[in-house]
């Protein structure tokens, strides 16, 4: 139906005992969002401009995993490019289906440790600011609406019951 850079919508027919209906699937790649975290326990945000709602949002590194690219790589090149920072540790935690009723993406989460500077490197059409605050700060961020990504919040509710308790 319509084929994008990043993506494409199609249409399915799906047959289950007996009956057949249509369904309209966005056919993703995928994407693999990670959360860095700093030797002292703060996390890196980014501030993205975020044309889908017309504004701002505090978000975890993320993008779509290109044509002969693992996830894991996907999550090392975004960190680079997005916050300046390169991992030594990079450990997957989750996978999930962010909107399985019309979309087949699936996003690969990661957790980020032992960061070293390098240089951001954002592309043309990315409006990004880095962010760097402790998990009460981003806790709180998320209990006032400026974190209200999804891929995000789980993140942060990972890394906050994985590695720093309840």
């Amino acid at each position: 139906m319509y084929r994008g850079r990043r993506f494409s919508l199609v249409k399915l027919l799906v047959e289950y005992e007996g009956r057949v209906f249509e369904r309209e699937i966005l056919d993703h790649p995928g994407a693999a969002a990670v959360l860095p975290v700093l030797d002292d326990g703060r996390v890196v945000l980014l501030e993205q401009w975020r044309p889908g709602c017309n504004c701002w949002l505090l978000e975890a590194p993320a993008g779509t995993v290109e044509p002969g690219e693992s996830p894991e790589e996907t999550a090392k090149r975004e960190l680079e490019e997005e916050t300046g920072y390169r991992a030594k540790h990079l450990e997957h935690v989750l996978s999930f289906y962010p909107t399985p009723g019309t979309s087949r993406e699936v996003i690969h989460l990661f957790i980020a440790r032992g960061l070293e500077r390098t240089r951001q490197r954002l592309e043309e059409d990315e409006i990004i600011k880095v962010r760097v605050m402790s998990l009460e700060e981003a806790m709180r961020a998320v209990r006032g609406a400026r974190i209200a990504d999804g891929k995000t919040l789980l993140l942060l509710l990972l890394y906050k019951e994985l590695y720093r308790g309840a």
